[in-house]
């Protein structure tokens, strides 16, 4: 239980390198509004697909999942979990904010599945099935691949109830990078980050403490 928990976790803390390192060219003619908003659009878009090779791509090629990869056993695994983080999730990106030459602030609204609902119902369910297959413990393919049915499920179990969405309004800080590309900054606060993750970075921070796995 405390090792699946500590791979979705590793596995979130590697989407935020995107976050920290992606870009969108520069150089075009349009103005530094439409440059930053069109980076936003197309980072966001990216994990509203779920899509692996795009988010590497953004990520300047780096292997962003292969740690993931190696401890839940296949690529697969991975996937199923970007697509139950991201498969709800939606944006609207508002009217950019000049700072400065070099600093835009995107206000946005967006919404995913409550995790935190969802993160309750999986561990709940995570915990039953455990205790009905005491020798699936000694197996860890196949409790990897329990672990990622279970969330897959829990997530669409919350996002199907009437208040299973959950919306906030943020705001992405982007930057102007010496090579003329809009990043979103390495400054953001992490409180958006969750907000785009339906609140599933606190309810990871809150299981892994009540289970003692920090």
């Amino acid at each position: 239980m405390k090792k699946v928990l500590k791979v979705t976790v590793g596995l979130l803390m590697s989407l935020m390198i995107v976050f920290a390192f992606t870009g969108c060219g520069g150089g075009s003619t349009t103005s530094p509004e439409d440059e930053a908003t069109a980076s936003l659009d197309k980072i966001l878009s990216a994990l509203k697909s779920a899509d692996m090779a795009a988010i590497e791509e953004l990520a300047g090629g780096e292997d962003v999942f292969g740690e993931a990869e190696k401890t839940l056993g296949s690529e697969e695994d991975v996937q199923s979990i970007l697509t139950s983080m991201f498969g709800h999730f939606d944006y609207t990106l508002g009217t950019p904010e000049v700072v400065d030459d070099t600093h835009i602030n995107i206000p946005a609204t967006v919404s995913n599945a409550d995790m935190q609902k969802a993160t309750d119902t999986w561990l709940a369910d995570l915990m039953a099935f455990a205790m009905s297959n005491p020798d699936v413990a000694s197996d860890e393919k196949a409790l990897h691949a329990k672990t990622v049915e279970l969330l897959s499920g829990a997530v669409e179990k919350t996002a199907s109830a009437e208040d299973g969405i959950v919306t906030n309004d943020v705001v992405f800080p982007m930057v102007k990078t010496d090579e003329g590309t809009w990043d979103i900054s390495e400054d953001i606060d992490e409180s958006v980050l969750d907000a785009v993750m339906g609140g599933f970075m606190t309810a990871i921070n809150n299981l892994t403490q009540q289970l003692g796995t920090e």
